[in-house]
């Protein structure tokens, strides 16, 4: 992987002298990795030593804000040493009363982050890197300590040497293949592909990065290894990949792509060679599906109504009108959470004449992981909507505040939003959108209504109709810019069709490179992590750039 690292020279009369601590691995969503030292499964950054002598990171700053470079401080008068040779742990938990360790930041697993290690002078970056969207549980270090190439660890190395731990193949199930899409799922380039599902079993998650899959006696096709989050299925849980012949659309698109007709698909452990499962299949008529008739068993039926992502036994629960209302996506000085905090926000609308408890719905603002946040079941005074009344959801990815704070952030450049019924596979509301300015949110014109608007005055947990009207916009479609690869690894960025002009966006919106008059774009030069492309119609794409 290209990074750009500074390393910063320091001039003592002639002698010339390196720094040599290095931002060393990464954690952005801990879930059952390691515990700080209060027993809590916080994200954190691992600092290398690769010098001669003890360092101490009194005084030291740490960032995730490129504008902000001394957003936090270890404390002057800490004794927080590094010795030569070894590593030490930084908690991202916005939580510095447990101790120098501990920063007032915490990272994003799910629009990616970017960390700066910066000299006690507040203005010499030592080191930094940035990095796309994070996997639970998988960490994002140097190769080696010290070293310039970034990979994902499937078995992370907190406080020791960075190294790859060989994976075992695990068991696996192809549980469900739909050859001819039509009007079913489509996938982030809103395509509408073939598809198959991969179930496991195990009681814990497996990334298949690294398996090999054929279709119809092609050869291998090994699993990318550069976003473990599209490849990493959770236990007991399910994954779906897209047999599209487009590789260079992300990690969960295959190099082969399924035709009319019977076939076969085997799914290869990773020698290249044992046998995890082969699945045989018949000719499918379109939007009918071929599966397991439970979840990894012997037989297999016919499905009319496919069940991606979800077990092939699922009682189809239908949701109650319900309407995602109102949102804020970039929050400066709107409302306050319960915390005193400016937080993204959404809000539901309840039109019914009876009250609707929404325990069990799901929330998530990633169309293929419709089960991202999980309302509780187990408080219904919090989680139930009175008949004409409004729900506040926070999205600042902090749920230990309340019942009503998701674990996702919603991102003002571009972001989709839905609302999931009990079953997690029912949709009952959804929306894109795109360029929302600082403290105005986009809402329903009416409560519950088809026409969105802009508020420059907004109304959460109200009715949107004492709210003061902008800019009145239409109803909001799926985004109609694409680019591929995405996530890009091959330095090259592709668009659907010529684009008359073309801006790449870092993730805090700084204008990094523009374009005119192309269909394709060299971005060799782009450090990894998370950019925003924007065409001259204001349509704007997310792209990660991985190694």
């Amino acid at each position: 992987m290209r990074l750009t690292l500074t390393f910063i020279v320091c001039l003592l009369g002639s002698q010339v002298t390196f720094s040599q601590l290095y931002i060393n691995e990464v954690m952005a969503s801990n879930a059952t990795t390691i515990v700080d030292n209060f027993t809590e499964y916080d994200d954190w950054i691992e600092i290398y030593n690769g010098g001669s002598v003890p360092v101490n990171l009194a005084g030291y700053y740490l960032s995730d804000d490129q504008q902000n470079l001394t957003q936090y401080q270890v404390p002057t008068d800490a004794s927080l040493f590094v010795t030569q040779g070894n590593h030490i742990l930084i908690w991202t938990d916005n939580d510095m009363e447990q101790g120098p360790d501990h920063t007032n930041f915490r990272l994003s697993a799910g629009d990616g982050e970017q960390v700066i290690l910066t000299d006690p002078d507040g203005t010499t970056i030592i080191d930094q890197i940035e990095f796309g969207p994070q996997q639970t549980d998988i960490s994002y270090g140097r190769e080696s300590d010290g070293a310039a190439e970034w990979i994902f660890f499937n078995s992370p190395t907190p406080e020791e040497t960075n190294q790859e731990v060989p994976q075992e193949t695990q068991l696996l199930f192809i549980n469900e293949i739909l050859t001819t899409n039509e009007n079913n799922i489509d996938d982030q380039a809103n395509e509408n592909d073939p598809w198959f599902e991969v179930y496991n079993p195990n009681g814990q998650q497996v990334n298949l990065a690294g398996y090999f899959l054929s279709y119809n006696g092609s050869d291998l096709f090994e699993i990318p290894s550069n976003d473990p989050v599209r490849t990493t299925v959770e236990e007991n849980e399910f994954i779906v990949f897209w047999a599209d012949g487009s590789l260079e659309q992300g990690a969960n698109h295959t190099d082969f792509e399924f035709t009319s007709g019977a076939g076969e698909l085997v799914l290869y452990g990773l020698d290249g060679t044992t046998v995890v499962d082969e699945y045989s299949f018949p000719d499918l008529e379109p939007d009918v599906s071929y599966g397991r008739s439970t979840d990894g068993g012997v037989s297999s039926i016919l499905f009319d109504i496919p069940t991606p992502r979800v077990t092939n036994t699922l009682i189809i629960i239908e949701p109650e009108e319900i309407y995602i209302n109102e949102l804020l996506a970039a929050n400066m000085t709107d409302i306050t959470d319960n915390a005193g905090e400016f937080e993204d926000w959404f809000e539901l609308y309840n039109p019914n004449p009876y009250p609707v408890n929404l325990a069990g719905y799901y929330l998530t603002d990633d169309q293929e992981n419709p089960t991202k946040f999980q309302i509780v079941t187990n408080n219904t005074d919090s989680t139930t909507i009175q008949p004409g009344d409004w729900m506040l959801f926070y999205a600042d990815e902090d749920q230990e505040q309340g019942v009503n704070h998701v674990n996702f952030r919603l991102n003002n450049a571009a972001e989709e939003l839905a609302l999931y019924g009990p079953d997690g596979f029912s949709l009952a509301d959804e929306i894109n959108f795109t360029d929302m300015a600082t403290d105005e949110s986009l809402g329903r014109e009416t409560d519950g209504g088809p026409n969105w608007v802009t508020f420059i005055v907004t109304t959460p947990d109200a009715s949107n109709e004492g709210g003061t009207v902008s800019i009145e916009q239409p109803q909001r479609d799926k985004l109609k810019l694409v680019v591929y690869p995405n996530p890009n690894h091959t330095g090259t960025l592709h668009f659907e069709r010529v684009e008359e002009k073309i801006q790449i966006l870092s993730a805090s919106g700084r204008l990094v490179e523009a374009f005119e008059n192309q269909d394709e774009a060299d971005i060799s030069n782009l450090s990894p992590g998370v950019y925003f492309i924007k065409n001259g119609q204001g349509q704007v794409a997310r792209l990660v750039v991985t190694q």
